[in-house]
C-alpha cells in the first residue's frame, strides 16, 4: 500500500505564520516526516512530495502522486484565522459520497481522538491537490497557528508526534 504524503507549503511559501512567528510549512514538514516514519514501520510504502524546504506548485504535488502510483494522498497543513479564539481540526476532500470522503472522516476522527482538539469536521472543497489527484486524497488542517493555545502545542515535538500518531491511526484503520 503506497501512501503519498504532502507537507503543505515550503520554500518561498511558508504558509500561515502564527503567534511568535511559528511557520506552518515547518510544522507540516515535521509532522509529515514523523507520519511517514510511523507508516513505514507498519509496512507501508511511503512517498513524499518533498522532504526539505522547497517550493512546489500544487499541480506538481498532485502529478507526483499520480506518477508514483500512490493508493492514497494526504496533504498536511495548519490553519489560521483573524480571530485568535478559533481553533480545532478539520479535514477536506474533493467530492461527496466518495472513498476520499470516507477516508477524510476516518482520519479526522482518529486525529481528533489523539490530540483532543475541537472537531470542526470534514468538508468538500475544490482544492487543486484534491481535484488533480487520481487516488483518494485528503487535506488535513491539524490546528490553528493563530490560536495561542494551539500554536504553543504546535511548537512542541510531543504534540507534533501526537498529530503523526493520530494521522497514522486513521490511515491504518481505513486501509486495513
Amino acid at each position: 500500500m503506497k501512501i503519498f504524503i504532502d507537507p503543505g507549503h515550503g520554500g518561498q511559501n511558508p504558509g500561515a505564520v502564527g503567534i511568535g512567528g511559528i511557520k506552518e510549512a515547518e510544522i507540516n514538514l515535521d509532522v509529515a516526516l514523523r507520519l511517514g516514519e510511523i507508516l513505514a514501520s507498519k509496512g507501508y510504502d511511503i512517498e513524499y512530495s518533498h522532504t526539505g524546504d522547497v517550493t512546489l506548485g500544487l499541480s506538481e504535488r498532485a502529478n507526483q502522486a499520480n506518477s508514483r502510483g500512490a493508493d492514497y494522498f494526504i496533504s498536511i497543513h495548519c490553519n489560521s484565522n483573524t480571530d485568535p479564539q478559533i481553533g480545532g481540526t478539520e479535514t477536506f476532500y474533493y467530492r461527496e459520497g466518495t472513498t476520499a470522503m470516507r477516508f477524510a472522516e476516518t482520519v479526522n476522527n482518529a486525529l481528533v481522538a489523539q490530540i483532543n482538539l475541537r472537531d470542526i469536521g470534514i468538508f468538500a472543497r475544490n482544492l487543486a491537490v484534491l481535484r488533480l489527484t487520481r487516488m483518494p486524497a485528503i487535506l488535513v488542517e491539524l490546528a490553528f497557528v493563530s490560536n495561542p493555545q494551539e500554536a504553543a502545542l504546535l511548537e512542541t515535538a510531543d504534540f507534533r508526534q501526537s498529530c503523526a500518531i493520530g494521522l497514522a491511526n486513521g490511515i491504518i484503520e481505513f486501509t486495513s
